[in-house]
Parts: structure tokens; C-alpha cells; sequence
């Protein structure tokens, strides 16, 4: 083979290998563009821009609950920053568990017979929560409604059970039904163990329950409807009020106090100012001759853990329970 052979040869193998690296790059390069292609379509991890989105939703919710029962409720689960209104009556600590929460919020509107919705929208809500017991309760139900606010509403809870249904609900609505949950859990534990305490009885004694239910309305007999009712089967004892065959609450006078004749009564404090309110009923001679006051059966328990419905009422529930069978308890309850 002569030299212009050889040389010509090597030519043919230099051409040869380019073309094969050529080719080899071309591939590598559309490799790496399929790939980038590929991670770029791949859809974003659950913890982006949606979830983020409806995380800051929940927490810029702005709630107003405007029945005591609903706003104490509320203020157990969601930070008092979220919430725009209560009714006034959650700054008082004889009604209110959540009374220092309540103070921070910076709206505050008349409940019950006094409910203006006008008031209400004035704070731009996201979801307002009514306990509807009045007339005005139902009528401003529907003119938020109207307005385009969203409206959960609630009847009396008269209850544990339903106690506990509507913080499930109550939850729900406020994106946090994780907490309202455990929060129902906690009252259905204690619940247990006051049924547990009390199984045992075979005789039960009779509990008279009198209160205020309101500004100037004098002592009234808590009836049912009222979860003060309740609370008395579940402590171990008898409602008095059964013997007046009532469906309600109703004003209290010494002819059926005569006729229920208790062997316990509990006074329910509404503001702390002393029994002014029981002075007509204690100034007839017919009081002295009830059953509980001449031994001395008489005690008084805060409205919040007595009447008015909360997490913490199930407390006074134990509370009451110690003071009728303090053999059953080792030691009294203490309430928040």
C-alpha cells in the first residue's frame, strides 16, 4: 500500500469517528430535553399554591357569632383575631367561659331580643352563628341571608348531646373540626366518669334549680329545655320541677315551691350581685318551711356552669354531682 492509499484511508476513519460523535451528542442532547420536558409536566406536590390558598381561607374567616352559646363555642376553637363580633354578654366571667377571649374582640352587638342585623353586616362577615330563640333571632337569620352572608343556626341547647353536636357543627363550619372534635371528646369522658360514679344509686334525691333568666325577671323554676334540667338526672338526682308538669322554664312562685317542696336547690348566679333577685320568694313564710332550707340544702353555682351551655358546663355538672353524694367523689370538682 503507498502513501497516497494510506492517507486516504485515515480520512475515511477521521470522517468516520465524527460522524459517530456527532451522532452520539445529538442523542445525549435529546435525552436531556425529554427529561426536561418530562419534569416540567410532572404535576406540582398537594403542598403548593391550592392547599396554601385554602389554608390562608380558613384562617381569614371572619366569623361572627352573635348568641352567647355560639360565640363561647366559637372562641374555643378560632383565635379572638378572627372572630369580627360577639354579643355583649360574653365579657361577663358569671355567664361566659371565654370572657377574657371575648373582651379582645373589638365588635360587640346586643343579642337575643335585641339582634340588628344591620349591626351585624356592619362588621363584614364571612359566617355568622345564631342561636335562634326569639322572634328577632329568625328575622335575622333571613336578612343576612339576603345580604349574601353565610347563616349556620342552632336551637336551644338543652342538652350534652346536642352540646357536643354543635360543636361538631360549629367546627365544620369554621374549618376546624379536628379541634371541635376533640373538644367533644373531653365532655363525653367526663360525662362517663360522673356515670360511672353514680351508678350504683338506688335512691335519688330532688333538685330544684332556680335562677334569673334574664335582666329583672326575677327567680324562675328551670324546666326542661334548659341543660340545667339535664344536668340533674345525670348527677344522681331528680328534677323537682317534674311534679309541676311543665315543658319550659316558668315563673316561680311559694304556691308551687310548696307543691315541689325539693330536698336540694341550686340558685343560679348570673352577675355575681348577691340573691336580691330570690328577696320576694325568701320574705314568704312558706320558704322557711321547704324541705332544703331547713337543712340547709341550698347552694349557688355561676350560670356558665350551671345554665348556660359550654365546653366547661359538664364541670358543674361533676360540681353538683360531689355536692348531692360527696361519699361517690373523693374529691369536689373545681371548675374553671
Amino acid at each position: 500500500m503507498n502513501a497516497k492509499t494510506q492517507r486516504k484511508r485515515k480520512r475515511y476513519l477521521l470522517c468516520a469517528v465524527l460522524i459517530v460523535i456527532i451522532g452520539a451528542a445529538a442523542a445525549i442532547t435529546n435525552i436531556i430535553s425529554n427529561d426536561s420536558r418530562t419534569a416540567s409536566s410532572e404535576p406540582s406536590p398537594p403542598e403548593t399554591a391550592a392547599v396554601q390558598k385554602a389554608a390562608v381561607s380558613a384562617e381569614a374567616l371572619r366569623v361572627a357569632p352573635v348568641s352567647l352559646d355560639t360565640a363561647d363555642a366559637v372562641l374555643e376553637i378560632v383565635a379572638p383575631e378572627q372572630v369580627v363580633t360577639v354579643p355583649k354578654s360574653i365579657t361577663n366571667p358569671f355567664l361566659a367561659s371565654n370572657h377574657e377571649s371575648g373582651k379582645q374582640v373589638a365588635g360587640q352587638v346586643s343579642g337575643a331580643t335585641g339582634l340588628d342585623p344591620e349591626g351585624i353586616l356592619s362588621f363584614n362577615p364571612d359566617l355568622v352563628l345564631i342561636t335562634k330563640l326569639h322572634n328577632s333571632e329568625s328575622d335575622a337569620e333571613q336578612l343576612l341571608q339576603q345580604a349574601g352572608v353565610k347563616v349556620v343556626t342552632f336551637e336551644q341547647w338543652g342538652t350534652f348531646d346536642e352540646l357536643i353536636a354543635n360543636f361538631h357543627t360549629i367546627g365544620e363550619a369554621v374549618g376546624a373540626p379536628e379541634k371541635a372534635d376533640s373538644i367533644g371528646k373531653e365532655i363525653k369522658d367526663k360525662l362517663n366518669e360522673v356515670a360511672e360514679r353514680t351508678s350504683a344509686l338506688t335512691t335519688k334525691p330532688t333538685v330544684l334549680v332556680l335562677s334569673p333568666v334574664g335582666p329583672n325577671t326575677g327567680p324562675y323554676v328551670i324546666g326542661p329545655g334548659n341543660i340545667a334540667y339535664e344536668m340533674i338526672r345525670l348527677a344522681g338526682a331528680e328534677p323537682a320541677a317534674a311534679a309541676l308538669g311543665i315543658n319550659k322554664s316558668t315563673k316561680a312562685s311559694s304556691e308551687d315551691l310548696i307543691k315541689i317542696d325539693p330536698d336540694y336547690i341550686v340558685l343560679g348566679d348570673w352577675d355575681g350581685t348577691g340573691e336580691e333577685w330570690l328577696s320576694e320568694l325568701k320574705s314568704q313564710p312558706s320558704w322557711k318551711t321547704l324541705t332544703a332550707v331547713k337543712n340547709g340544702r341550698i347552694t349557688t353555682m355561676k350560670a356558665k356552669h350551671l345554665l348556660a351551655p359550654n365546653r366547661y358546663t359538664v364541670d358543674g355538672l361533676m360540681e353538683m354531682s360531689a355536692w348531692l353524694h360527696p361519699d361517690l367523689w373523693d374529691e369536689g370538682e373545681k371548675t374553671r
